[in-house]
């Protein structure tokens, strides 16, 4: 497998980074807009998915890396998380601050094939949170939304 994947408008700063740091790099694969072959085989044959703040919200580019099985990594100074009060991110995801672009292959290496696999294996735990269906289904990402709006009720003013 490739060891990273991203490829999306290199519409910020910190993209801009990821491109000039990676973009001719065969391990991680950085592609400024759409990749001539299929998104989803880029996801399923990479180990870790980039996740790279733009300026639009990408939580699809997550939810789609977590259905095809690739570890998000997430490169953010800070980052809102879906279900954030619900998951522990840490257990199926990395995250890393922008400043660790340069590093990202060293970081990426430094993951033991046990610890990718722990989180891969997680990451397949929490895919049905994020899947939608014409019907609700059982933890879904549905039922997710809703389970987190209501612990959030109490901090939650209609005014």
């Amino acid at each position: 497998k490739r060891l990273a994947f991203f490829a999306g408008a290199i519409n910020s700063p910190v993209r801009q980074k990821l491109i000039q740091e990676w973009g001719n790099d065969t391990e991680v694969a950085v592609h400024s807009g759409r990749i001539s072959s299929s998104y989803a085989d880029a996801l399923l044959q990479s180990k870790f998915c980039l996740h790279v703040k733009g300026f639009e919200v990408n939580t699809a580019r997550i939810a789609d890396a977590i259905f095809h099985g690739c570890v998000p990594l997430l490169i953010s100074n800070h980052y809102d998380l879906p279900f954030a009060d619900i998951l522990e991110w840490r257990s199926f995801s990395m995250i890393v601050t922008t400043l660790d672009i340069p590093l990202l292959k060293e970081v990426l290496h430094e993951v033991s094939p046990d610890e990718y696999e722990r989180l891969q294996r997680n990451v397949c735990r929490v895919r049905k949170h994020f899947q939608w269906h014409a019907e609700p289904v059982d933890y879904d990402a549905f039922y997710m939304v809703m389970y987190e709006l209501w612990l959030r009720r109490s901090v939650t003013r209609v005014v």
